[in-house]
């Protein structure tokens, strides 16, 4: 299966995408949009009310129609109110309820997408869009976005009615709309230009800052943290430009948009006055028309202030698909076979691999491992060790040849399937900020807490967390519980024993570790390698020279294969490296990559 987001010709309008996830709120938004025609309609009333108070009370004296022309004016602010707080209630719903499930979409959609994915972006920029891009999106479900519907309405409205009062001040007032029209098309390309410049700096800004806040321990053991701040201050500068003139294109629009409606009603306000002067309209008549033109005119500046905010929406919105688009370089194939726990043959049959084309990583590779069977893999820096063991997870696809388990094709099998026979325990181990047996039955939810402790105890990590006040509830990182090096490793180690796979993948699991901690941690591997069939890279002897089967690797093929007596029967690569560093008790990669040579 390719990998790569859809290109843009074949993706669906990014109105039409984000409409498909409005369809569970439609009932909703329909009746939303019922509110804002009846707010529309009440919202039309007060001018025609104001000018029979003027032309048949005031003017004609008709003092029979005060107390109800009265009533109604004094009624419909009332009426105005409640149906403005019935549409603010159900937009605000609609609006949190439609980001809540935006992001737990694009969360789903993105543990769904490939490792390459996730080498190719920075974590920083993915919160970025998960968490800021997502709240944006909501902005554009706001009273004001949904009252464009009662804008609209009213704009039709005052146009019908100004050209009914007089159809002079009626062109001039549509004058005036075009030139809201102008400003808005002068204006607008720019300000969507400088939101996307202004985001994608705060992409490089979150992920720079992610990165360096994670390294802590790196920056401070080399001194960098002035160097760091001159960078993050070089960063946000950039963004600060950006923003600065995404803001001035902002204000642009908004002072000349305000500028032609004061404007505008002055203008006819004062022809107005000179043709009630002339007695060609009636006072009434004046008043009714400066009315609809605040009905039409401020109705325009909210748009134009409105469509600000919808480019940033737009921004928001194409970033956020952007992620959604992107397709699985790696999934389920479509009709497997569930897969129950396997024995654990591996076969490596003819396998090649490479993460660029023309340049690969593993070569020609055939390897059988029996079940049970612990195989080593050594070689120096970049030889496909840590890559043999992507495969294995099927994180990537093999590019030719093929990997079986079992005798089945790694690719024709569930992916959920095939990774619930591994568990992995890698150099650095990742806890999550949660209690300590939930990180250990991470690998298995189910887990009783009776498995948990035992888990524990083959890990050596036992005593130490019973002893803690709150035990196996005791929370990891964040404000909780500091652990070191080696209580984080053992605690992996139980997550793994936790897990009970029928596979076990270890990548220099012990190498961090001082001579206490690996020693503690060796015991644990020693019981968790029983029965199991284990692929374990590492550069100790004393984890090398136990297993079943040693793979000394070069440039992706393998350069010798077999236990550790054999091995040094045979005199070769290994043998030569072995002697050169049995005092050491460490391979260090100069000699790995020269063959063990002096």
């Amino acid at each position: 299966m390719s990998a790569g987001g859809a290109s843009a010709a074949s993706a669906p309008p990014r109105w039409i995408q984000a409409a498909a996830h409005l369809r569970p709120y439609r009932g909703r938004l329909v009746g939303l949009l019922a509110l804002t025609a009846a707010f529309s309609i009440v919202a039309m009333l007060p001018p025609l009310v104001m000018r029979a108070l003027v032309d048949r009370v005031l003017i004609g004296r008709n003092r029979g129609l005060l107390l109800p022309l009265g009533i109604v004016l004094l009624s419909l602010p009332v009426l105005s109110a409640a149906f403005s707080f019935l549409q603010t209630v159900g937009i605000a719903y609609v609006g949190q309820h439609f980001v809540f499930d935006l992001r737990n979409r694009l969360y789903r959609h993105l543990l769904r997408l490939s490792m390459r994915f996730f080498d190719r972006r920075a974590v920083g920029m993915l919160v970025n869009r998960l968490m800021t891009d997502s709240e944006t999106v909501r902005n554009v479900l706001t009273a004001q976005t949904i009252g464009v519907v009662s804008d609209l309405a009213a704009a039709v409205f005052a146009i019908a009615a100004a050209f009914v009062l007089n159809w002079r001040l009626a062109l001039l007032l549509v004058a005036i709309v075009g030139a809201f029209v102008i400003n808005f098309r002068m204006n607008i390309a720019r300000i969507r230009r400088a939101r996307r410049g202004y985001s994608a700096a705060m992409d490089r800004l979150s992920s720079g800052l992610a990165n360096r806040l994670g390294a802590a321990l790196t920056v401070k053991s080399f001194g960098g943290e002035s160097r760091e701040h001159d960078l993050f201050r070089q960063q946000s500068e950039e963004s600060l430009d950006l923003v600065q003139g995404m803001h001035y294109s902002n204000i642009t629009l908004t002072m000349n948009t305000n500028l032609l409606a004061e404007g505008g009603r002055a203008v006819v306000y004062f022809l107005g006055c000179a043709l009630v002067l002339s007695e060609r309209v009636s006072y009434g008549d004046v008043i009714a028309f400066s009315a609809y033109t605040m009905q039409l005119l401020w109705p325009a500046v909210r748009f134009s202030l409105l469509a600000r905010q919808v480019q940033d929406v737009g921004v928001a919105a194409d970033r956020i698909f952007e992620l959604l688009d992107a397709r699985p370089e790696i999934d389920a194939t479509p009709g497997a076979a569930p897969l129950t726990r396997v024995r654990g043959e591996v076969v490596f049959d003819r396998v090649g691999f490479h993460y660029e084309p023309g340049v690969p990583v593993i070569r020609d590779f055939d390897l059988r491992v029996q079940p049970g069977e612990t195989v080593a893999l050594i070689g120096p820096t970049g030889c496909g060790k840590t890559t043999l063991l992507s495969l294995l997870l099927r994180f990537f696809d093999v590019t030719s040849g093929a990997l079986r388990i079992d005798g089945r094709d790694v690719r024709e099998i569930p992916l959920a399937d095939l990774r619930r026979q591994f568990a992995v325990v890698l150099q650095e181990s990742m806890l999550f900020t949660a209690s300590i047996a939930e990180n250990i039955a991470y690998g298995r939810p189910s887990a009783t807490r009776a498995e948990v402790e035992e888990a524990a105890r083959a890990a050596e990590i036992h005593d130490f967390i019973a002893g803690l006040p709150d035990g196996y509830e005791t929370p990891i990182g964040m404000e909780g519980l500091q652990l070191s090096v080696g209580q984080k490793q053992r605690i992996a180690i139980a997550r793994a024993v936790a897990a009970d796979p029928a596979i076990l993948l270890m990548d220099e699991a012990t190498s961090a570790l001082d001579s206490e901690s690996e020693r503690a941690c060796q015991m644990a591997v020693e019981r968790l390698l029983q029965g199991r069939t284990a692929f374990i890279v590492a550069h100790r002897l004393s984890t090398i020279r136990n297993a079943s089967r040693i793979v000394l690797l070069r440039a992706g093929q393998i350069v010798e294969s077999g236990d550790h007596a054999t091995l040094l029967r045979a005199n070769g690569a290994y043998a030569a490296l072995y002697r050169r560093h049995m005092d050491a008790g460490l391979l260090d990669d100069a000699a790995l990559e020269s063959g063990g040579g002096a």
